[in-house]
């Protein structure tokens, strides 16, 4: 089998959209089955609003809830600033008394950068920090959380380096203080196995790209019973409690057939990215790439790996096998950052590290040959890299 050049290892940016999601969605682009779930004053309006009540329960059911538990966003980050500026709104309101936010040092940009804004605004935001192997801890969590506490939130499955965190756990500590517990999980939805309920978790931010569904749409869980109390931060419309504007009806049944995907095949596809990973790293020792995984090798997501390489930029690498590889360095959006990664920093890894880390996600598509190739190809970059720079 001929490797399709430049490979792509960067599943983790994004995900082609799955034929059978593509095909459930294009109807509702055309003439018979466009509609406004808002109109419910006709007939295509009260189908379009059935069908997305449909695709909201296809989405849910992949970790758990009920279609009425969730919000359709645009997106994880969307779905992020909604259960963070919302949860601190409507505390804020009632004056609750607890101004302090727990936050993991793992977190995305996205939910970092909030933290930051609700700083700026009179909260109290303490960073959570993490192992050297990649995890936020309970006893971390419990070590800082207190009466004041009002909101912890910890990633499912770091976007770097993979390692899934102990939610369930951190969950109970939240609670055990009086706290909300929030939970993003871009990486983790339709990769590993969650469950709103059995894991207590009261807010989850999920997205559709990341599973082989449409771009542009994600969703929010909010815990129905007990109620959490969460303001909507923004305004315009009735749509959706939570969030004014109209829900895009074909993305919502691309997502919902994205998750029925995902779910229906998580465990087989489980099996199939790890064993891709264990041949890649074994390739790359045999090849004697020079190279150190960063972060534990388990739990992690299957087919996930954040490579050091010793004596090499990793820009340079990348550079050097932009027709060969497609990679990273780190999420998408902060690749033009140039800043070293603050998630490797939490992790204890030096600038001169993190400046040789690469991140390697593979996909369903990705074959044994792909990962031979793509081994084989580091280890040689890699190689001559060093030797240029000895010269």
């Amino acid at each position: 089998m001929t490797v399709q050049r430049p490979l792509y290892l960067d599943y983790h940016s994004t995900t082609p959209c799955d034929p059978a999601a593509l095909e459930a969605m294009l109807p509702y682009f055309g003439p018979e089955k466009f509609g406004n779930p808002g109109a419910k004053a006709h007939a295509h309006g009260r189908r379009a609003a059935a069908e997305l009540e449909a695709a909201k329960a296809r989405i849910a059911a992949l970790v758990g809830a009920t279609a009425e538990s969730l919000t359709v966003t645009s997106g994880a980050t969307e779905s992020n600033n909604l259960a963070l500026l919302g949860t601190a709104a409507a505390a804020a309101e009632a004056k609750t008394g607890r101004n302090e936010i727990l936050v993991g040092a793992l977190e995305h940009d996205c939910v970092r950068k909030t933290f930051e804004h609700l700083g700026k605004k009179g909260f109290a935001v303490i960073t959570v920090p993490a192992t050297s192997e990649g995890f936020i801890t309970a006893a971390a969590v419990k070590e800082r959380v207190s009466d004041k506490t009002l909101l912890v939130s910890v990633m499912a499955a770091n976007h770097e380096i993979g390692t899934v965190q102990p939610v369930a756990e951190i969950a109970k500590v939240a609670h055990d203080a009086g706290a909300l517990f929030h939970s993003d999980a871009a990486q983790a939805a339709g990769k590993i196995p969650l469950d709103v309920a059995a894991m207590d978790i009261d807010m989850l931010s999920f997205c559709s790209h990341k599973i082989y569904g449409p771009s542009g749409i994600g969703a929010l869980y909010v815990r129905q019973k007990p109620p959490v109390a969460i303001d909507s931060v923004f305004h315009g419309g009735s749509q959706q409690s939570l969030r004014p504007g109209t829900v895009p009806l074909a993305l919502a049944v691309g997502f919902g057939a994205a998750c029925d995907i995902a779910r229906e095949k998580m465990e087989e596809q489980a099996r199939h990215l790890s064993a891709r990973a264990e041949l890649l790293l074994k390739t790359l020792e045999e090849a004697g790439a020079g190279h150190a995984v960063n972060g534990a090798l388990s739990p992690r997501l299957p087919g996930s790996l954040n490579l050091r390489f010793e004596g090499v930029m990793a820009e340079d690498l990348m550079l050097d096998l932009a027709e060969e590889l497609c990679m990273s360095t780190g999420a998408a959006c902060a690749s033009a950052a140039k800043k070293p990664s603050p998630v490797l920093k939490a992790i204890g890894l030096s600038d001169e590290q993190i400046a040789g880390s690469v991140r390697i996600s593979l996909g369903r598509k990705t074959t044994e040959e792909d990962v031979i190739f793509a081994a084989r190809t580091l280890a040689d970059a890699a190689k001559r890299l060093r030797k240029s720079a000895a010269a």
